[in-house]
């Protein structure tokens, strides 16, 4: 464009039919750009032209194939500019032409074209083009969106839901979509009919709207939310239900998706949330459908309810034949029990039967997968909490399944939430007799279930499920002890008569099954072998095995009900006849098992153990009755092969109670030998272990009394013999061998037995002394479980004898290491099993040097050998153990306790002075004094030990001389670096302690004039390189105490600014134990300016919230650790932080870790130093507290409770503690007890925008909304409340002969205490409120008190003056408890 370009070629230019206008000219975009760059070009409204031609453009072309202008970028990037660039003086405003120009032109199709092309787009070009797009958006959007049809939005949000799952993680995209979708859904909640928008939605944005709100889609959780409520509205929308209540034209759209066995459709996961949508819809619009007559109120609820389970019923219709739908059963289920639909009155019994045989069904499939079952279960405990009467008729089926079941964790877990609600429902209604009929029914059902499983696997899936573990077993037990009534104690007697016939059934099957074997066992007597494997088991012996199995679950079922029957009820007829029971279980156990001439099979082992379980959990070996002689069980379980683990422990268990009584045949060495003898030979299965948990937990005690010191050797040589870290296969009862030897290491019983205890002593101290071959395990086996011996039980012969044992062992095991060190460095690498001995054998060192280190602590090691403690000592510095923690640690708390002792005896022995300074000495000419080496390691720890408990003074001049030769040692080893700007931790460590250690000494220090200051300063320029923060504090601190010419200013002021900017959340511990420690060797000019350069630095407010959290944290520790002689300074201070507090909104208006740190430094002031508190501090306190408790119009996402707690202790402190100071200020007293009591309260349910802000704007910022105070809140007030009413005596500084009197606040506070009562009546009373019931019985002991100070007449004139009638009766209420409780005097 050579000429200038008028305006009138210009817009004819703009409006040429083709594009370029001209074959020579450039094309139309660049025209508009270059004359929209081109200040010099006066075209009247060039902006309007412009933006005229751009969106004409768009609209026209938005279906090209090719060159389509929505996606080319000049396009957009100049309408971008021309909405924000300056339109020129005198030009209409943006709203006014551009509002014209989009009625002209409608941005819509533009809008939804621009999305649904952008998902051909390659993901960088979309992003590309959409940050432009999205800066037009937000200015042509909200001009045009009044304008656009709600039948047009919904285009729209079509076209959101088709692009959102192309680019799911675009910002820029997801702006855009939120703003659609949000102006969708208020042109739809405007919109007169929605019938249209409905079926659209259905035929052409369902399936789309499933996809990007499922699971699978990458949605913001923002936008989430905002499609999922855009599409429910519309289709639950009050039209559509009118016109089909239960949505049953969204179902015929379903389930035209593919539903097959191994095919979900995508709609069901949704199932349980639309079912829940479609419920609070019909609440919603309940009146409009569901119109009541005046005579029917009730009828609008059950018509609601049909709708639901007609809605429900859809859902069922959808999920049938899908095996993978269960999870959505589960959903919908708990949807019905959390809403309340179902009823017993017959809405949706047809439905919820249909779920629960549906469920039932899933149990008695053999091969149903593990999730399936699990999620069936999960759907009958729903239902169970639904109504108890939906199960009922199934329980009999059900509880079979339960004992069969495959054991699983994850079906355990919901089979016992089904089985608490089935115990939970009949312990309500006292109906236990017929839960545990229920059982004993199901046990005997057990033969009739076919399988292709063996009797056996079904017992052990039975001793493994969930009916049989001890988790329902105790529960079921507890609950017959407690809720059976008198007549259901009388059942006891039918119950035994019960178990008799079905054994009697059980015998007649046995004898009838040996009848048949017998022709066929005679038959092969003639017959040669045909095979030495065992033949299979005939039908017949099934049959027997499955019906000993049933009988077997139902004694144990019995024994449970017969033994936890409640004594109080238990008459003489029913304790007869249980005795008789437990009689007639022994005799029938002999007559079974005794005197056999063939094998005992499996059917009869499983009978006789459950017989003998039956006996002993009866009361019936414990009477004096006769009985016959038990020396033929006793040789069932010695002679008997084959015999199960469970039957020889069920006997040996039997027995061990039978030899406890005061007259027997058995004795109980008979019995211990037989069941050691067993142990030894089945040690490695899991009958031994359990028949050894069997002793040890149950008859160690009588063991203890009655057997020999042989078999006590016996069973502590088996017991110690269990490795503490050995592990096995799982059994059914999850016993490891591990148990067994914990829990007789954690027994105090065990220690307190002296024949048991001195078996063991003497299996710990008979060990042989060379350390040959497996002699090493056994003492490593040895003192790893001498450290679980408590030190008290072992005598002085066996203590000095392990002790020696033990020295001797370290010095071999560290000769044996020094050479393989040696070794492994000539050689270079070592086989991989050569390492493993290698790591037991520092094991074994490390067991046996805590083992000495404890005995130290104790005083047992004997250090009146003073050459020999010299030898030992410097043995233990020559070994490097750098590799290992504990043994580190190990040695060097040895090392220090023989040169303590050493040091003790140095002032009455000559030769303990001799010894302890050849072992300083060694220790200076070593040259092994390196960074973290133990040798150093030790002198740093034995620095901090002189400092506490010796004196230079104290100690002999030759110690004195080898200490002053080990410091100059150290000087050299220690002395910082000044190059090294960021030294390592250690090395901090190690300059610090030197200069304690010179300070202890009196020896001046190396002069390294500002080396701590200078790391300082580096640790701040590089706070994220640096980890070494509470060392270079505690460096300046040493330096401060050690050195005496030091800038002591800034140093302190460097201190300030380590603990404030390179503090983590894991140093501010050690950070305060340095400060603690610190504080007490400071002047009082030294802790004034640190105080003051704290209070300078929150003054300033130029530092974020985190910094001024930690600066007001360091105050805090400063003033609780205050030296002594600092009170004017503490007072002053904690003064002035005050007023700066209620003075800047930051701290009390700020973020909520700011607030908790400012009450933090109030409640510790408060509570730990009462006395420092002034006159003038309870105003500001009071002041403080009324700030952050008062109401504020924004709050956080989540509340913080610990504000409220830490408001109440400072209250409670200055009541208690200062009542002389509070009784100045009782109005602000008063005021703050209101606000508490306002924090209480809790938004009422389902408010609109406009009055929950009214609550909300009187919460303050730390309570969020919609998560209320709970009930640690409500009884901290009540606490608060009741200390108004507790006599103290306050602690202050008073003069020697003052008198101080124990008085509450009682009488000063009663003109008060009726304006924190009418604070509670109002919130109480609020309509927009909900005061909680369990919230007003936790306050009801402070209203009480606040009743008792108020007293009748301020009652009166509160009830005259200040209520309405909703508070005169919540007043009428409260008085009423009041006087209830209050103590007339009677009684």
């Amino acid at each position: 464009m050579t000429t200038p370009l008028s305006a009138q070629s210009f817009i004819r230019l703009l409006k040429a039919p083709t594009d370029p206008p001209n074959p020579e000219s450039p094309l139309k975009i660049q025209i508009a750009c270059a004359a929209w760059d081109d200040a010099t070009i006066h075209i009247p409204n060039k902006h309007e032209l412009i933006a005229e031609f751009i969106l004409t453009r768009l609209l026209k072309d938005k279906s090209k194939t090719s060159d389509n202008p929505l996606l080319d970028a000049r396009y957009w990037s100049l309408l971008r500019k021309v909405l924000d660039g300056s339109v020129g003086a005198g030009a209409r405003g943006l709203k006014v032409w551009l509002g014209s120009l989009l009625n002209r032109t409608p941005l819509a199709p533009i809008i939804i074209s621009i999305l649904t092309l952008l998902r051909d787009l390659p993901v960088t070009e979309a992003k590309e083009l959409l940050a432009l797009v999205r800066s037009c958006f937000s200015v042509l959007w909200p001009l045009s969106v009044h304008k656009i049809s709600v039948e047009t939005l919904l285009e729209c949000f079509g076209a959101v839901l088709d692009v959102s799952a192309e680019l799911v993680d675009d910002e820029i995209l997801g702006g855009i979509c939120e703003a659609i979708v949000s102006s969708y859904r208020e042109a739809l909640g405007n919109a007169g009919n929605k019938k249209k928008l409905h079926a659209t939605f259905l035929q052409t944005h369902l399936s789309s709207w499933i996809h990007a709100i499922s699971s699978s889609s990458s949605l913001s959780p923002q936008l989430n939310k905002a499609v999922y409520a855009a599409g429910t509205e519309t289709l639950f929308s009050l039209d559509a239900l009118r016109a089909s209540p239960s949505s049953e034209s969204l179902f015929t759209a379903l389930s035209s998706s593919p539903n097959s066995l191994s095919i979900i459709n995508p709609a069901i996961p949704l199932l349980p949330r639309l079912f829940s949508t479609h419920t609070h819809f019909l609440r919603r619009y309940r009146t409009s459908l569901f119109p009541a007559s005046q005579n029917k109120l009730q009828n609008r609820d059950n018509d609601m309810r049909m709708a639901s389970m007609a809605f429900f019923a859809l859902c069922l219709k959808l999920l049938a034949g899908n095996d993978l739908s269960w999870e959505a059963r589960v959903g919908l289920v708990n949807i019905i029990e959390g809403e309340r639909i179902y009823t017993s009155q017959g809405v949706g019994e047809v439905e919820v039967e249909a779920v629960r045989e549906d469920a039932v069904q899933v149990l008695e499939e053999e091969n149903a997968e593990e999730e399936v079952v699990r999620l069936a279960l999960d759907v009958l405990a729903a239902l169970a909490r639904v109504d108890y009467d939906v199960i009922e008729p199934v329980v009999g089926r059900v509880i079979p399944r339960l004992i069969l079941a495959r054991p699983s964790p994850s079906i355990h877990k919901s089979a016992n939430v089904l089985l608490n609600l089935l115990l939970d429902f009949h312990s309500k209604t006292r109906t236990l007799h017929a839960y545990s009929h229920a059982l004993v029914d199901a046990c005997t059902s057990l033969p009739s279930i076919r399988s292709l499983a063996s009797p056996q696997e079904f017992y052990l899936r039975g001793r493994a499920s969930a009916i049989l573990a001890h988790t329902h077993l105790s529960s079921l037990a507890q609950a017959l002890r407690t809720f059976l009534t008198p007549s259901q104690v009388k059942e006891a007697v039918q119950i035994t008569q019960t178990l008799k016939n079905t054994y009697q059934n059980l015998s007649s099957l046995i004898k009838t099954s040996d009848m048949e074997d017998r022709p066929r066992k005679k038959r092969r007597k003639s017959e040669p072998a045909l095979s030495s494997v065992s033949p299979a088991p005939t039908q017949a012996m099934r049959e027997v095995d499955a019906h000993a199995h049933a009988f077997s679950l139902t004694l144990k079922f019995a024994a449970l009900f017969l033994s936890n029957l409640p004594s109080s009820f238990v008459t003489a007829e029913v304790r007869e006849a249980v005795l008789e029971a437990g009689a007639w279980a022994i005799d029938a156990t002999r007559l079974l098992l005794c005197n056999r001439t063939s094998k005992i099979s499996w059917a009869d082992q499983m009978t006789g153990a459950a017989l003998l379980r039956f006996a002993y959990h009866l009361p019936a070996w414990r009477c004096g009755r006769e009985q016959a002689d038990m020396q033929g069980l006793l040789e069932v379980a010695k002679t008997e092969e084959g015999a199960e683990g469970e039957l020889v422990l069920e006997i040996l268990r039997f027995l061990f109670a039978w030899s406890s009584r005061l007259e027997t045949d058995v004795e109980v060495e008979t019995v211990l030998n037989v069941a050691l003898t067993y142990i030894e030979a089945q040690v490695e299965n899991t009958g031994g272990l359990m028949v050894l948990y069997l002793i040890v937990d149950r008859w160690l005690d009588l063991v203890d009394a009655q057997g020999s010191r042989s078999s006590l050797d016996r069973l502590i040589k088996l017991i110690f013999s269990i490795s503490p870290t050995s592990t096995r296969r799982m059994d059914v009862q999850g016993l490891q061998p591990k148990d067994v030897i914990w829990g007789v290491l954690h027994n105090a019983q065990f220690w307190e037995m002296g024949n048991i205890r001195a078996s063991v002593l003497a299996y710990f101290t008979s060990s042989p002394n060379p350390l040959k071959g497996s002699t090493l395990d056994q003492l490593s086996s040895t003192y790893s479980f001498l450290l679980y011996v408590p030190p008290e039980y072992l005598t002085k012969q066996a203590r000095v004898e392990l002790v020696h044992r033990a020295m001797e062992g370290d010095i071999t095991i560290s000769s044996l290491l020094h050479a393989t060190t040696g070794e492994k460095t000539a050689k270079g690498k070592r086989k991989r099993d050569e390492g493993r001995d290698l790591e037991d054998v520092r094991q074994t060192l490390m067991h046996i040097r805590v083992f000495l280190q404890r005995m130290g602590k104790l005083g047992y090691l004997n250090v009146s050998d003073h050459e020999s403690a010299r030898d030992y000592v410097k043995h233990l510095m020559n070994m490097e153990v750098s590799e290992n923690a504990i043994l580190k640690e190990a040695t060097i708390n040895l090392a220090e306790i023989y040169i303590v002792a050493l040091l003790r005896a140095s002032d009455k022995d000559p030769s303990a002075s001799t010894a302890c300074a050849s072992i300083f000495c060694s220790l200076a000419q070593s040259g092994s004094l390196d960074e973290e080496s133990v040798p150093q390691l030790c002198v740093f720890q034995l620095v901090e030990r002189l400092r506490q408990d010796f004196s230079v003074s104290s100690l002999p001049d030759l110690i004195i001389a080898s200490i002053k030769e080990l410091h100059a040692a150290l000087t050299s080893v220690s002395h910082p670096n000044v190059i090294d700007t960021l030294p390592a931790s250690g090395t901090i460590q190690a300059w610090a302690r030197h200069l304690s250690f010179g300070h202890w000494l009196g020896v001046a220090a190396t002069s390294t004039s500002g080396y701590s200051q200078r790391i300082a300063a580096a640790l701040l320029r590089n706070r994220e390189k640096c980890k070494s923060s509470a060392e270079i504090f505690g460096l300046l601190f040493e330096e401060l105490r050690c050195l005496p010419n030091v800038d002591r200013g800034m140093h302190l002021d460097l201190a300030v600014g380590v603990f404030v900017f390179c503090s983590e959340a894991g140093d501010i511990k050690s950070l305060d134990e340095v400060v603690s420690s610190g504080c007490k060797h400071l002047s009082v000019d030294d802790f004034s300016h640190l105080l003051d350069t704290v209070y300078e630095a929150l003054e300033s407010t130029r530092f974020p919230p985190a910094q001024c959290v930690r600066l007001v944290h360091l105050a805090t520790v400063l003033l609780r650790d205050a030296p002594q002689g600092t009170l004017k300074v503490v007072q002053g201070v904690f003064s002035q932080c005050l007023n700066l507090f209620i003075g800047h909104a930051q701290f009390f208006a700020g973020p909520v870790d700011l607030k908790l740190a400012c009450l933090e430094f109030v409640a510790r002031q408060c509570s730990d130093r009462p006395a420092a508190l002034r006159p003038v501090d309870p105003g500001p306190i009071h002041a403080l507290l009324s700030k952050i408790l008062c109401g504020s119009p924004t709050h956080d996402s989540t509340t913080t409770p610990a504000v409220f707690h830490t408001s109440t202790t400072i209250l409670n402190a200055l009541i208690r503690l200062r009542r002389d100071l509070v009784v100045h200020i009782l109005p602000h007293l008063g005021l703050v007890l209101r606000q508490l009591v306002s924090c209480i309260r809790s938004l009422r349910p389902q408010l609109a925008a406009k009055q929950s802000r009214i609550v909300t704007d009187t919460l303050p910022s730390w309570i969020a909304p919609s998560e209320p105070l709970g009930v640690p809140e409500a009884r901290a007030l009540a606490r608060l409340f009741t200390s108004l009413t507790t006599k103290s005596v306050p602690r202050a500084h008073m003069q020697p002969n003052a008198e101080q009197k124990a008085e509450s606040l009682s009488k000063p506070f009663a003109k008060h205490a009726a304006y924190v009562v009418t604070a509670y009546i109002d919130a109480v009373n609020d309509p927009l409120c909900v005061m909680r019931a369990d919230l007003r019985r936790e306050l009801e002991p402070g209203l009480f008190a606040l009743c008792e100070m108020m007293g009748t007449h301020s009652r009166d004139a509160v009830m005259v003056s200040a209520l309405d009638a909703g508070g005169k009766s919540v007043m009428k209420a409260l008085w009423k408890e009041y006087e209830k409780q209050r103590y007339i005097g009677k009684g």
